[in-house]
């Protein structure tokens, strides 16, 4: 195993242009180029963008590019897990 050091910054945002990213199907909040602020869940691979982020209440994706900052929603448990299922409902929808 090897270990690693990473540098979280004391307000926990992360600057879009860094390497650092959620864990896949992650609930964040984000800040748009645009000063537009959503709450996403990161979307790891998605098919035509790549890494991104879902917008919760815009159905919409925001590219990488497009991010200036980010940082973990850290909801508690129970509602952080029925967000999620939310989501994987409108993914089923779809196909």
């Amino acid at each position: 195993m090897s270990k690693v050091e990473i540098e979280i910054p004391d307000d926990r945002w992360f600057r879009g242009e860094w390497q650092t990213r959620p864990h896949d199907k992650q609930l964040c909040v984000v800040i748009t180029n645009e000063n537009v602020v959503s709450i996403c869940q990161f979307r790891k691979n998605e098919e035509l963008l790549g890494d991104c982020f879902l917008c919760i209440d815009k159905s919409r994706f925001i590219s990488w590019m497009f991010v200036d900052r980010w940082k973990p929603l850290g909801l508690p448990a129970d509602v952080n897990k029925r967000i999620l299922a939310e989501i994987e409902k409108w993914f089923e929808e779809d196909e």
